[in-house]
């Protein structure tokens, strides 16, 4: 029985599960007059082609203090990412002006397909930036 996916694989000319990107939040920071930036990787060396109704999927939210913020679409997202072995900053308009608690989440509606889902989130306590 579990050779039909693997054929099935086969026959469509697909790549196997561990053959897909692996997306992750790597970091989220302050940078300059208090903005935050996000750093998501490609930890596989592995890339995707994206189709056409892809580009309209959401790939990435932002909650702050648990409440949505932002949603980015894949479109929206700068396409090396979507390169094996890659990562890119994403500077938000989002500003700490007070202590909060962020928490991103990268292809959580599994928009492009991905080896692991499971460390797709990051969740961390931001502080304003010293004058």
């Amino acid at each position: 029985m579990k050779k039909l996916p693997l054929l099935l694989l086969l026959a469509l000319n697909l790549p196997a599960a561990d053959e897909w990107p692996d997306f992750k939040v790597g970091d989220i920071i302050v940078v300059e007059n208090g903005f935050i930036a996000l750093k998501i990787e490609n930890s596989s060396p592995y890339g995707v082609h994206l189709s056409p109704s892809t580009q309209e999927r959401v790939f990435l939210g932002i909650a702050i203090n648990g409440i949505k913020r932002a949603e980015y679409k894949v479109k929206a997202v700068d396409p090396t990412i979507f390169q094996g072995s890659s990562m890119i900053m994403l500077k938000t308009n989002f500003r700490v002006g007070q202590p909060l608690r962020i928490r991103v989440e990268v292809n959580g509606g599994k928009a492009v397909p991905e080896s692991d889902f499971a460390n797709n989130i990051l969740e961390k306590d931001l502080r304003p930036p010293l004058e």
